[in-house]
């Protein structure tokens, strides 16, 4: 799936594993020719494989007959440690983004409602008040806890 709240000129696209929720895929992205916007990682794509030849599969629209293109990830994901304050500052704020939205995506009620209030200012990310609502509801829906000052707004 393509993260498009992740800062563009920043990185290069970011895509998270379907299977595994892995964010950002490294080493190698599987797109699917025949699914719209499934991408998997080099792990789960192995898996997969093993699970076809056993006569398994992933639960899901994705069927393991579909024919996938592998897209080699070139960017290194290493943290930024020298250089300008401030592009230390952006990769590590990015990379708190990118840390509470798998949080979010794992479940956790609370990172999801983090997830909504940095979309909302667009805080290490891309500011994006739909993909904000959408967050919000999960948190609310998750039972996420107020934290007076930052999460004021959820039930």
């Amino acid at each position: 799936m393509f993260e498009p709240a992740i800062l563009p000129g920043r990185r290069e696209l970011q895509y998270s594993c379907d299977l595994c929720g892995e964010l950002p895929i490294s080493c190698k992205r599987w797109c699917c020719d025949v699914c719209e916007d499934f991408d998997i990682c080099d792990t789960c794509h192995a898996t997969s494989t093993q699970m076809k030849e056993r006569g398994v599969s992933h639960p899901g629209p994705h069927s393991p007959d579909h024919p996938c293109t592998a897209y080699k990830i070139t960017e290194s994901a290493e943290p930024v440690h020298s250089g300008p304050l401030k592009d230390v500052m952006a990769d590590a704020v990015e990379r708190w983004f990118v840390d509470t939205l798998r949080n979010a995506k794992n479940g956790d009620a609370n990172q999801a409602a983090l997830l909504a209030e940095m979309l909302s200012t667009g805080h290490g990310c891309t500011k994006d008040a739909e993909e904000a609502r959408y967050w919000k509801q999960v948190a609310r829906n998750g039972g996420a806890r107020r934290v007076v000052g930052v999460y004021d707004e959820l039930p």
